[in-house]
């Protein structure tokens, strides 16, 4: 019997269900599966029950909650997808707007991290939740595999004085030949799951740490990382770069 799945999305850019409608294994998901709940492609208004919820946004209204819950109760399986889903998103620089990964409501039985997910890992997870297997993630960083690593000496005292490189100064993979850091230029890729493949550090720019930590809190990974680094009094005054895709978990 096929699974069923939900697909649905609450405060987020949809970029996470666009990014599956666009993998090349999206016609075998849809002929693979029973879509009982997806309204980018289906006028069904009921939640009812499935194997697999797969939710991308993050939670920022009272009413995504009553819905996040009566997901919860109708699938065997939820996984946070993207990660507005898995860890708050981007929402999470806002002062005016609560910005929560689906965890601090209900519980979730895995997620798939990106934003939006890296199109391998999202094409590989989506075929083992169809074919009812648990889904892999790295348990290394992404200095362990990043291409331009090899170049940085282990000497993180040095001094921090921009988040990204100014335009003259972005390089392609095959010109960059020295590490972020080393050029004093913010990168979390100590601190970030592996698994995105480096797109942006081979396009030239640092790791934002969109795929979220191999372990523990998003926010105390930044600080525990960043007190090992010297700052500029500029970027020390900027409090987005500990809440550029997370914040602190509140006591409920």
């Amino acid at each position: 019997m096929k699974p069923r799945f939900i697909l649905i999305s609450l405060t987020s850019c949809t970029g996470c269900i666009s990014t599956l409608m666009s993998l090349d294994i999206f016609p075998q998901f849809l002929e693979r599966t029973r879509i009982i709940y997806f309204p980018f492609i289906s006028d069904a208004k009921d939640i009812k029950e499935c194997e697999i919820a797969l939710v991308e946004g993050c939670v920022s209204e009272e009413t995504q909650i009553i819905l996040l819950r009566k997901v919860r109760r109708h699938a065997k399986k939820v996984f946070a997808l993207g990660t507005c889903a898995c860890f708050g998103g981007i929402l999470s620089l806002s002062n005016s707007k609560i910005a929560e990964p689906l965890s601090n409501y209900i519980e979730v039985d895995g997620i798939i991290p990106g934003c939006p997910p890296p199109s391998k890992l999202f094409g590989n997870s989506v075929i083992r939740l169809v074919e009812n297997k648990d889904i892999t993630l790295s348990e290394k960083n992404m200095c362990a595999n990043c291409p331009i690593w090899e170049k940085m000496e282990i000497n993180f005292q040095i001094n921090i004085t921009k988040i990204n490189p100014n335009p003259e100064e972005i390089s392609l993979n095959e010109e960059n030949s020295e590490c972020f850091l080393k050029k004093g230029i913010l990168c979390l890729g100590p601190i970030t799951r592996d698994g995105c493949e480096h797109k942006c550090i081979k396009m030239g720019l640092p790791c934002e740490g969109c795929m979220g930590p191999v372990s523990k809190d998003f926010t105390s990974n930044v600080i525990n990382f960043l007190s090992l680094i010297e700052l500029s009094q500029e970027l020390k005054d900027y409090t987005g770069i500990f809440y550029r895709f997370s914040k602190p978990k509140m006591k409920r």
